[in-house]
């Protein structure tokens, strides 16, 4: 019904995208292809958020990550980044219009493995896609986005099942939706670890129950803006 109510204002869209939704489940974002003011937005947010960082004496920590307290305080920049990022998802990923329900925006400065930087998937409905803005280098020292993919098929993540679907379907996952033997299993079964590094700025969309992972860090920090989506 989402597409059918886009398809009437955008006849032109390509039929062929939405065959790929469920296969495709993570892109990286070739950023080139976005507004300029994409990569000067990032610039700008980044830098303010990084001495918000620095200096901040009581934000949110779970002693995994520290989540800024405040992205309100980043509203023009957000809505700026929202603005560039639904309609680039609603055109090439979905085929219909989608509703931002949620932003994160944390910093990842711990070595211990646990919660997120244990192989899992988030559990929502299949149709949620979270989208990774680096915005700092990643290299494979701090924290780099990693997930599970057919072997030779970048973008092409396992899926894992979902338990929430709505109130008459949801119950807890097996393990919290922890899949580290299954991943194992996985690897000896035509899958492979897909680490993505890149510069600040490096956009990844993600299905949200693609088996993945925040990788344990070795060095420095990485920060990160998290825009979730889902059809409407």
């Amino acid at each position: 019904l989402c597409r059918e109510e886009y398809l009437k204002a955008n006849p032109s869209t390509d039929q062929n995208s939405l065959r790929n939704f469920y296969e495709e489940t993570v892109s990286v974002r070739n950023t080139k292809s976005l507004p300029p003011e994409y990569e000067t937005t990032v610039n700008e947010i980044s830098l303010k958020i990084k001495e918000d960082f620095d200096n901040m004496t009581d934000c949110d920590d779970d002693g995994l990550m520290i989540k800024h307290n405040n992205i309100w305080k980043f509203s023009k920049e957000i809505k700026l980044l929202c603005n560039i990022l639904a309609p680039s998802l609603e055109r090439d990923k979905y085929s219909c219009h989608v509703y931002v329900d949620k932003i994160y925006i944390y910093r990842t400065a711990t070595p211990k493995p646990d919660s997120s930087y244990l192989w899992h998937y988030d559990n929502n409905p299949h149709e949620i896609v979270k989208t990774l803005i680096y915005l700092t280098d990643v290299t494979e020292e701090n924290s780099p986005f990693e997930y599970l993919q057919k072997q030779g098929a970048p973008g092409q993540g396992f899926l894992g099942l979902c338990t929430r679907k709505g109130t008459k379907t949801c119950y807890k996952p097996p393990n919290g939706s922890r899949v580290g033997s299954q991943v194992n299993a996985l690897l000896q079964h035509g899958y492979e670890k897909n680490k993505v590094c890149g510069p600040k700025g490096t956009a990844i969309s993600f299905l949200n129950n693609t088996y993945h992972r925040v990788n344990v860090l070795e060095r420095g920090y990485r920060d990160v803006i998290n825009i979730r989506v889902k059809p409407t």
